[in-house]
């Protein structure tokens, strides 16, 4: 008998160049993604993370299998993402 566990969604913590990758691979795998990381100390609260998910872009070889799939990672932030 096979126990099987599905992964349905995952939090990935520190938007880093690391766990920006993680979180693209994620979601070429069709695994619903958040990114958190700290607030931006300016502009927009999920900056940091929005920033890291627009450099995904621009990385070679390129983490994402297509660049339309940045949209399917959801940013989000310590204070106010839990």
């Amino acid at each position: 008998m096979s126990n099987k566990l599905l992964v349905r969604r995952v939090a990935v913590l520190g938007a880093g160049v690391m766990g920006a990758q993680i979180a693209a691979h994620l979601t070429n795998a069709g695994v619903d993604t958040v990114l958190f990381d700290l607030p931006a100390k300016e502009g927009p609260a999920d900056g940091v993370v929005l920033k890291a998910i627009a450099n995904l872009g621009k990385l070679s070889p390129a983490p994402l299998a297509s660049k339309s799939l940045a949209e399917a990672i959801t940013p989000a932030n310590y204070d106010s993402g839990l």
